[in-house]
């Protein structure tokens, strides 16, 4: 379904300019950057070019993963691994979204729109004995570089908004591929994962989940989202939803009490039908 709506972006791209006057230049796709997870690295790129670019993360391990990315400024990335263990804030990261946590065998897509500079892919999910991923080699490299692809962003189709603290969506989600813009418009990083509820369970279900010492009795399937993303920052979601009920969950930790966003009301209930 995925693919089907990547390709169905790029034919719209060049049947726009079929029809377009001569003098104005066709939009052109984003490029499609393919990343592996497996138990513990990401296979991918260690450079593309600056501007529009889509990322498909394909989950190949036994284990949930999900790729994270951050840009750093002025420093290397052994200086950001360096900073993994700490909770302390650094000013020279910034999080710029990614693709959120996905089951093993699942994929999930996201375009963002980066500027050059080196960034770094992570993935910050334990393992069976509680060590993140990142800790075990599931850090890589990323140089974007000065030369524009020259693509653009494709026009999303709706909007889920994140403030502290709070998940707002332009209009209900019908059942589909959706192209949705995430914005952070609150003060802190917020994130916006995607979890599709089992029949029968509720948002209550997922706290009492979460309370548990092990992962027994799931009351979820997870299909992706955005992890981190900084103030002011955006990324767009390709997704196919079913008609379903799903829960919107922020897991970022807050920057005055340090619990996570979804103590403060990030975990949202939805119903995924016709419109």
């Amino acid at each position: 379904m995925l693919t089907r709506r990547l390709l169905l972006i790029g034919l719209a791209t060049v049947v726009g300019a079929c029809g377009s006057p001569a003098h104005h230049s066709a939009a052109k796709a984003p490029p499609v950057v393919t990343v592996t997870a497996r138990e513990y690295a990401f296979d991918a790129p260690d450079s593309i070019e600056a501007g529009p670019t889509t990322f498909r993360l394909v989950s190949r391990g036994r284990e949930e993963h999900f790729l994270g990315l951050v840009r750093i400024t002025g420093h290397t990335l052994e200086e950001f691994k360096r900073t993994l263990t700490s909770a302390a804030p650094t000013p020279w990261i910034t999080s710029v979204g990614g693709v959120g946590t996905l089951e093993p065998g699942g994929t999930g897509t996201t375009t963002l729109d980066l500027p050059p500079g080196l960034y770094a892919m992570l993935c910050d999910m334990e393992d069976p004995h509680g060590t993140p991923h990142m800790l075990e080699g599931m850090v890589h490299a990323l140089k974007v570089l000065p030369t524009h692809n020259g693509a653009t962003m494709p026009a999303a189709d709706d909007t889920i908004t994140l403030a502290d603290y709070a998940f707002s969506l332009s209009a209900p989600l019908g059942p589909g591929d959706h192209v949705i813009e995430v914005k952070n418009l609150g003060p802190q990083p917020h994130m916006v994962l995607i979890w599709r509820l089992h029949p029968g369970k509720s948002a209550g279900d997922i706290l009492r989940w979460m309370k548990q010492s092990t992962d027994s009795g799931t009351p979820i399937t997870l299909d992706g989202g955005t992890p981190d993303l900084a103030p002011g920052l955006s990324a767009q979601l390709v997704v196919h939803l079913e008609e379903s009920h799903y829960a919107l969950i922020c897991l970022v930790d807050d920057v005055h009490d340090h619990q996570p966003h979804f103590v403060h009301g990030m975990l949202s209930e939805i119903a995924v039908q016709q419109r």
